[in-house]
């Protein structure tokens, strides 16, 4: 439960120091969202509801409809993909006209344009088979089919920079499907019928063959007949047949070749041929009208007369010969069914005379063949009419449930959902930057992070405070507040320090040296502003609380800050004696100070801010015999150095450390910039000289401290 609850506090607080960065990922992502929602081409959508009955219809017989589950669903899943065909979608290029179309026609690419921008080409639009390829490809992107779910219905979308566009888009594809599907059953039925024709035909012959053969073996035949039934009748029949037959032939063939002389006005031939008296009367007539009409005067009255007497002449020779040749049709009609009645007494009577068996069963045979030819030419005949009469009763297995209707408001872009998308997206995004530049660029935040990226033993976690008062450090509160959290922090980083120093001390030169219970301890960072200085008064004032002379040195020359905490003004500083040519005891008097607060506590500070280089100072001789006469006067050596970031100061002075202390400030100190400067110290100090890490003011200790321990420590303020 208390991990849980360390971690909530963990994760408010990047939140919460992370505030700025996770606002302005935010502002910027939903700016970048409204800028290109609104920057979009709006995109409206509409859509039609077929529905669609699998079952088909026949009108003829509603009872022959019958269909099942499976093949429903095949059956819908089949007419979608016929929905999505080229072939409908053509039909809605050429009935909607979309090649004319702005928006579906052909237009040139955005490179095309570029290129014809900077007179690189002459670009021009496609024509012909390329333009409507390029609209079907437009419009098969804008239109969209699916089933709903398992339903009979299906929904057909269409997409349009205008919703009157859209809507007459999808209405036309869905008119153009149902046209299809109703063109497409009416020509399987008229095909059906087409093939069923061809068979009639074939029918109609076998019942021709099958009547001549039974009628030319009776005609073939017909003296045995006739002797073996005993009946003269026969015969006489037979002749009449014959007789009726050449006279219809020769009626027939009359009356043909009067219709040909009809149609082409041969009034000659057409006399000649029907031999009439009132046709040769009129012909007569007309021969003599035109021989006078030939020597009138053409411009006469009396040939105007003559030309209407001719006229009436023709057209009573015309009405006379069609008279005359709808009479022999007439009489070939007759001549047909006096035949035909004659023929059928004629096997009526031959079935039932007495004959012998070869002769009947050779009858019965061909009569036989003759009924079946004709009971099929009949089922042929009556299935032909049904399917002339489906065809033109055919009805489309689908219609539209609800038309589409033009959209009152884009479908794309969604500006709300996209904005609201992007608060959303924008705030995931800070929060990740935020996590990100805190654990892996922006600083250190635990001590196991802080172990894992400098490779560095970790000392402790100094909390942060609440503000300090003027002219008040946060060392103070090592004198005024010994119980707090922060002076616990700061006795344990004296902790961590006295073995490795001790281990340090004691093999220097390879031998046991009379000064190596002193300890150097050099504080520095990666970067200004990490509280070093504080760290280090802080440290110096617990050595000298437990007895053990200290001296804390201000060597940061270029921007020296202890004489601040200390509220201290020294007339002369480090830099003076550095920059002395011998040593002058006078100086070092002079920039020697006690801490008001500790008086056993020894202070060399800084005098003011150097604007010159000053690693000439420190990587001098002098410097060195002052460590090595702090060596022999004090037990703990503090020095106060630069960040090894910005100058390269402290890198001379970390061949003189016993023990490094890196100070990082918590959550602020780049990690980057934090391996440098530990690269840097790695490379300048001695081999057994040991870096630690501190955590500096960091945010959760105070709060987690006084949650386990509050009852050990005061208030820090």
């Amino acid at each position: 439960m208390e991990e849980s609850e360390i971690d909530l506090r963990g994760l408010l607080g990047v939140l919460r120091r992370q505030l700025r960065l996770i606002l302005v990922t935010l502002v910027a992502v939903v700016a970048a969202a409204v800028i290109g929602a609104f920057a979009l081409t709006p995109v409206f959508s509409a859509s039609a509801l077929i529905l669609v009955d699998p079952s088909g219809k026949n009108l003829l017989d509603p009872q022959s409809e019958f269909s099942s589950a499976g093949a429903d669903s095949a059956r819908i899943d089949s007419e979608v993909e016929i929905l999505r065909s080229d072939s409908i979608l053509l039909r809605v290029v050429s009935s909607q006209q979309l090649v004319a179309d702005s928006e579906f026609g052909p237009s040139l690419g955005w490179r095309e344009r570029l290129m014809a921008f900077l007179r690189l080409s002459d670009q021009q639009l496609p024509t012909g088979e390329d333009a409507l390829n390029g609209t079907l490809s437009k419009l098969r992107n804008a239109v969209q089919v699916q089933r709903r779910g398992l339903t009979y219905l299906i929904s057909v979308q269409a997409k349009s920079t205008n919703p009157e566009t859209s809507a007459r888009l999808a209405n036309a594809l869905a008119d153009a499907y149902i046209s299809e599907q109703l063109n497409s059953k009416i020509g399987s039925v008229l095909a059906s019928r087409d093939i069923l024709n061809a068979r009639v035909n074939q029918a109609r012959a076998a019942i021709v063959d099958s009547e001549s053969s039974f009628d030319g073996f009776i005609e073939g035949n017909i003296d045995r007949i006739s002797k073996e039934s005993g009946s003269a009748n026969l015969a006489q029949i037979q002749r009449e047949i014959e007789a009726l037959s050449a006279a219809r032939q020769n009626d027939s063939a009359l009356a043909a070749a009067a219709r040909a002389s009809l149609e082409q006005e041969d009034f000659q031939t057409l006399v000649a041929t029907l031999q009439s008296d009132a046709l040769s009367s009129l012909q007569a007539q007309r021969e003599q009208l035109s021989a006078t009409l030939a020597n009138a005067d053409s411009d006469s009255p009396a040939a105007a007369d003559l030309r209407n007497q001719l006229a009436q002449i023709n057209e009573s020779l015309l009405n006379e010969a069609r008279s005359q040749v709808d009479s022999l049709q007439s009489t070939v009609s007759l001549s047909e069914q006096r035949e035909e009645s004659l023929r059928q007494d004629l096997r009526s009577q031959v079935l039932r005379t007495n004959l012998s068996a070869d002769v009947l069963t050779e009858i019965y045979s061909l009569q036989q063949s003759s009924e079946i030819a004709r009971a099929q030419y009949q089922t042929l005949l009556s299935r032909v009419q049904d399917l002339d009469t489906q065809a033109n009763l055919q009805v489309a297995d689908s219609r539209i449930v609800s038309p589409a209707l033009s959209p009152q408001s884009p479908a794309f872009p969604n500006r709300r959902l996209i904005i609201v998308l992007a608060g959303l997206f924008g705030l995931g995004l800070g929060v990740a930057l935020a996590f990100l530049y805190e654990n892996l660029i922006g600083g250190f935040t635990s001590e196991e992070q802080i172990e894992a990226v400098l490779k560095t033993r970790f000392a402790s976690a100094v909390p942060l405070q609440n503000n300090k008062g003027d002219n008040q450090s946060y060392a103070d509160l090592l004198i005024d507040k010994p119980l707090s959290i922060y002076a616990e922090s700061i006795r344990r980083i004296r902790l961590t320090l006295d073995k490795p120093g001790a281990r340090a001390l004691g093999i220097r030169n390879g031998t046991q040296s009379k000064h190596a219970k002193c300890q150097v301890v050099m504080v520095s960072s990666a970067a200004p502003n990490d509280g070093k200085s504080t760290v280090a008064l802080a440290l110096a004032r617990s050595y000298s609380l437990t007895g053990q002379s200290t001296l804390l040195i201000d060597c940061d020359l270029r921007k020296p800050s202890l004489h601040r905490h200390l509220n201290l003004s020294p007339s002369k500083g480090l830099q003076e004696f550095l920059g002395s040519s011998d040593e002058d005891n006078q100086v070092i008097k002079e920039i020697m100070a006690t801490d008001p607060l500790l008086p056993s506590l020894n202070v060399i500070l800084g005098d003011r801010q150097n604007q010159l280089p000053t690693d000439q100072l420190l990587a001098g001789v002098t410097f060195g015999r002052l460590i090595e006469a702090a060596r022999k006067t004090f037990d703990v050596v503090i020095i106060d150095t630069p960040p090894v970031g910005p100058v390269v100061d402290g890198l001379y002075i970390a061949p003189f450390a016993d023990v490094i202390v890196f100070v990082a400030r918590w959550a602020a100190t780049s990690q980057t910039d934090a391996k440098r400067a530990i690269e840097s110290l790695r490379a300048s100090k001695n081999p057994e000289t040991e870096i630690v890490a501190v955590l500096n003011q960091q945010n959760e200790s105070r709060s987690s401290y006084k949650q386990k321990y509050g009852q050990y420590y005061t208030a820090a303020y």
